[in-house]
């Protein structure tokens, strides 16, 4: 008798091997982005065949380059040895030459070529990649979205930073009678509007293109306000100035919620982490990982009350922060 061999767990790449996977993908993107590839897979599927026709490759290095691709999920196989692009990986392969070229002034200087936390880097970097990031962020919207709507039922909801809105439209498929307004700079709002219209959504949005800085918010106006992925970009003391500031526009009892990265995370990879953190760098004059810690003391100042804190079982690692305004300023002194 012939005993069976077990089959052997997944292998994953640590230390050395990790460093040789890393270098070959970010080279490919790198490659594909410098000869064409990733876009000619953004304007239609192509094969092999057409990448050597269209891009210039050798045979052989055609289906190799559209092999890594696919796994390292910047193509999606169509049928038929063709391959499309992921939506908005073209700009990120832009970013990854802006990056890998300029990363040596930037540990120099610590200034990057591009920073998201000024208006204009913002609408450089965001424009195309938007939707991407909505997509990618569109199973934690649907976690949050259950838990904020199980706390209680928003009439009205204003999403900062709204990108491809996917917190705001989570909750609009789970409240058909809340109404969103979704702030965005000018140039990011045009995703917003496709994404809201491709939902079915938009007699239920109202567009606010303006900075979230400057922009003109009512006050006592919201039941929630959704704070996606942001907080990372800015330093300790702009979050506290946008968060006391977004704080005047709820109404008594209102949320404040916040989605982002935390360092002491349950299930964050150190290494995703770091690398995480290094990318930030990369793209803002002063982003960071912030800790719980700053949260808490961001929030109380504001001044908000009841701060719950939830892991998300999510990749990226995501936690969800919900704060209150009390029923009663007055409750506070």
């Amino acid at each position: 008798m012939t005993a069976t061999v077990p089959p052997s767990p997944p292998r994953h790449a640590t230390g050395f091997d990790f460093l040789a996977e890393a270098a070959t993908a970010t080279a490919a993107l790198t490659a594909a982005e410098h000869l064409g590839v990733l876009d000619r897979l953004d304007r239609g599927p192509a094969n092999a065949a057409a990448l050597v026709t269209d891009c210039g490759l050798t045979c052989r290095a055609a289906p190799l380059l559209l092999d890594v691709l696919a796994a390292a999920g910047a193509a999606t196989p169509v049928g038929n040895g063709s391959y499309r692009a992921v939506r908005g990986i073209r700009r990120l392969g832009e970013l990854l030459r802006l990056t890998a070229t300029g990363l040596p002034d930037l540990l120099r200087t610590g200034v990057p070529p591009v920073s998201a936390d000024t208006r204009s880097g913002a609408e450089q970097l965001y424009t195309g990649t938007t939707d991407h990031l909505g997509s990618l962020m569109a199973d934690a919207a649907a976690l949050v979205a259950d838990h904020l709507a199980s706390a209680a039922v928003p009439a009205a909801v204003l999403d900062v930073g709204a990108g491809a809105a996917p917190w705001s439209l989570a909750l609009a498929h789970r409240l058909p009678h809340c109404r969103f307004t979704a702030l965005d700079l000018p140039a990011v709002l045009a995703t917003t509007r496709t994404a809201v219209e491709t939902a079915g959504h938009t007699t239920r949005f109202t567009f606010l293109d303006a900075d979230m800085f400057t922009a003109d918010l009512p006050a006592a106006a919201y039941d929630l306000v959704i704070v996606g992925n942001l907080c990372h970009l800015f330093d300790p003391s702009t979050n506290r100035h946008l968060l006391a500031r977004l704080a005047r526009t709820l109404r008594p009892s209102g949320t404040l919620a916040i989605l982002d990265i935390l360092p002491d995370s349950r299930g964050t990879d150190r290494r995703w982490l770091a690398l995480y953190a290094l990318g930030l760098h990369a793209r803002t004059t002063s982003g960071q990982v912030h800790p719980y810690a700053a949260y808490q003391q961001w929030l109380i100042e504001a001044p908000l009350i009841s701060l719950r804190r939830i892991d998300l079982p999510t990749t990226p690692p995501l936690t969800l922060l919900t704060a209150h305004h009390p029923p009663d300023r007055e409750a506070l002194s």
